[in-house]
Formats: C-alpha cells, structure tokens, sequence
C-alpha cells in the first residue's frame, strides 16, 4: 500500500518540471501478532493540477516533519507526544502533533495494566487461497484470568471466510467476529466475549479463523490487542504494537498552512507506516 502511494505521488511530482521529489517513507516490515490498523489506511488526494510551487516546498518540509516524529517514536524520545515545532525547512516552519492511538475501530484496546503474562502468538499458513490463522494465548500469572477481547487488525487484500472461527478462547465456541473496513483498505476482526472462559496458569488456549486472498500478502500476520480480567489485578491487555498518529502542518511566513502530512505508524522494534496522506 505504502508503495503504492509512494509511486503515485512521485509519479505526479515528475510531471511538474521534471522535479523528482526526495521522499523517504519510514517503512520497516514487521513480523508481529496482528493487523493494522485502523488507524484505517489513507491514500494521497493530490492531484498533479493543483501542485503549486509553495506547496511543493510545503510537501518537502511537512515530510521532513513527518520524518523528524518517527525518529522521536523509534528512539523512544521522552517528550515525544509533546507537540513541537520545526522551523527554517524549506523557508518553512512546521507543526508537528503526535498522539497514542488508544481506540480502533470503536474498540478501546489499551485499557487496564498491559500485563506481560500474556503471551499472544500468532501462526499463519497459506493453502489455495486460504491462509489459517491459528493464534496462541498462554497465561504465565498467578490465579486466572479471563480473555474479554480480541482484536486484529490485518493489511489490504484479505477477508475474513464467515463461520471459519473454531476458539476456546471465546465463547460461545466458534463465535463469529465484528468486521469492519473492507479488503480494499484493510479490515479490523473483534471477537468480544460476555462470559469468558477461564485460563488457568501455565494454559495454553487457541483462537482459529481463516482469511481469504492472494498468495504473498505482506504483514499478512497483522497486529492486535487482546484485552483480559485477572483474578488478581483487575483490566489487563496485551498488544504486539503501539499505535500512534502524527500530524504535520508546514506553514509560510504569514503561518497559513499550505500542505498537511497525516500518517499513522505502528511502534515495535521497528515501525510500520499504516496511512499516509498529503492535504495541500
């Protein structure tokens, strides 16, 4: 997707004077748990017409503010979420917002402690158009704990296969989740429980289901949450990833913005950009 868009807008840049524009995406793959986002995926509405020069310097200066931010995440900056401003880029000054995402797909997917005696795993293979997901859920605390909430949010190009969910995870057994987005930009899955089974400590439970597409899906793994009561804590959660969105306002001497960069990012060891959007 986010090679997709890159081309795109280059493509549309070379068309004015032949100026090949330097953008450098952030892009890593990574090998998580589940799904994107939702922080649901954007595409660029530039349009080639509409290309003036102030917003062409505004486009270069707003990416370096975009780029300057997913620095901050990488190296764990410690005033990273503080909103902050770049100035003499381009001639430009530029704003820079960058939020936790704490809600997908009207889901709350960090509420509670995040509680690392969940381990969540994640094993997908592919067969003739169908790749299996089987998720692992191993709880390692004291007393027991119930699993309220799963969500995955997955990359363009695969749908979930209806009445494909075999779990003791949730209940009632083969529960069928939520979907939100669409193949196109990517869907959301959420199984929600209203009486959860109990794991034991030292118990392994499984939460199978099946997604439809092409062979070859990068990030077919996805990322997710998956939200939990223990006996003795109270609210927990587990995810593979923090979500964040960054906004970038380049602005001219006069502080009108002429071009906003919106992109959404998922934090681990490395990061995954999941939208990208130009506004001039």
């Amino acid at each position: 997707m986010i090679k997709a868009v890159k081309k795109k807008f280059l493509n549309l840049v070379k068309q004015q004077n032949g100026i090949a524009l330097p953008v450098v995406l952030a892009m890593f793959a990574i090998g998580g748990l589940l799904v994107v986002p939702s922080i649901n995926y954007m595409a660029t509405n530039l349009k080639a017409a509409s290309i003036t020069k102030a917003e062409f310097k505004g486009i270069l200066a707003a990416d370096a503010g975009i780029e300057d931010a997913l620095w901050k995440i990488k190296n764990e900056d410690t005033d990273f979420l503080e909103p902050y401003t770049i100035t003499d880029v381009n001639g430009m000054s530029v704003d820079i917002d960058i939020d936790e995402v704490d809600t997908i797909a009207g889901e709350t997917v960090s509420s509670g402690d995040k509680d690392e005696d969940l381990v969540v795993g994640a094993n997908v293979t592919y067969d003739e158009g169908i790749y299996s997901y089987v998720m692992s859920v191993f709880y390692n605390g004291t007393g027991l704990v119930n699993i309220v909430q799963i969500l995955i949010d997955f990359p363009p190009g695969v749908d979930y296969v209806l009445d494909s969910t075999s779990t003791n995870v949730t209940l009632p057994e083969n529960s069928e989740p939520t979907v939100s987005g669409s193949p196109t930009t990517g869907i959301t899955l959420v199984w929600v429980n209203g009486s959860q089974p109990k794991i034991d400590s030292g118990e392994t439970k499984y939460h199978c289901f099946e997604l439809s597409g092409p062979a070859g899906i990068e990030g077919v793994e996805g990322h997710g949450f998956v939200s939990a009561q223990r006996q003795d804590v109270g609210d927990v959660w587990i995810g593979d990833v923090a979500p964040y969105s960054i906004t970038a306002q380049a602005k001219d001497d006069s502080e009108t913005v002429v071009v906003t960069i919106r992109a959404g990012v998922w934090s681990s060891s490395e990061l995954d950009i999941s939208c990208w959007q130009i506004t001039p």
